[in-house]
């Protein structure tokens, strides 16, 4: 029963055009629970997910220091997210500032 919902959801989220906008909010929220999980929350709260297309999640940071940082687990990072996701979503993460 609980699977025919599901899916019957899932159709009906298609068929209004917003499956990608709530595929892209997911993802966006994802981002801080990640970073809270490999660094801080205090480290969480500098950056803020802003945007997802087509593979790349767009990050935005306080300071090149600490793109640096998330560039440098950036594999780590999008490993975690796309676990949560059960797909590889995200290939690309670019950080602005």
């Amino acid at each position: 029963m609980l699977t025919s919902i599901n899916n019957g959801l899932k159709k009906s989220i298609q068929k209004a055009g917003i499956g990608r906008e709530m595929e892209a909010f997911q993802i966006c929220e994802f981002w801080e629970k990640t970073i809270e999980v490999i660094f801080t929350k205090e480290i969480a709260e500098k950056s803020q997910a802003i945007k997802y297309k087509n593979g790349t999640l767009t990050v935005a940071v306080l300071s090149s220091v600490l793109a640096q940082e998330f560039k440098f687990k950036e594999k780590e990072i999008k490993e975690e997210i796309n676990k949560e996701i059960r797909y590889n979503a995200v290939r690309k993460i670019r950080f602005e500032m």
